[in-house]
């Protein structure tokens, strides 16, 4: 084999194969491999959606928001963030806080005439 984009002759032993074919042939297959496993997984995650619940609690809330525990309280206490129900513990709803994300991070009063606007 003189170059890497030649074929590797795989009908002689491999006894008859330069160190440098050998590991050509090693890396193809591993690289096949490699690409098989890829695509078994991604038809695997698209045919198996997780069931993600719309009610979430404060630890959820950190993770889809990036804000601290610390942070959301004081958001939620001063009326700056959609929330389902108040007091501990408090429950979101995941669509309201992407969306609320996604327009900006409105304040709760806003939110709620963009909502009666029909605007949301």
């Amino acid at each position: 084999m003189k170059s890497n984009n030649q074929e590797i002759d795989y009908d002689k032993g491999l006894w008859q194969f330069t160190l440098r074919e050998f590991l050509m042939a090693q890396k193809l297959a591993i690289e096949s491999s490699i690409q098989e496993m890829l695509l078994f997984t991604l038809s695997q995650m698209k045919s198996e959606k997780p069931e993600l619940s719309d009610n979430i609690g404060i630890d959820e809330a950190e993770g889809v928001t990036g804000y601290k525990a610390k942070s959301i309280y004081t958001k939620v206490s001063r009326m700056e963030m959609p929330v389902i129900m108040r007091g501990r513990p408090l429950m979101f709803s995941r669509a309201e806080l992407l969306l609320w994300m996604k327009l900006g991070k409105p304040k709760v009063a806003d939110w709620e005439l963009m909502k009666r606007k029909g605007e949301i």
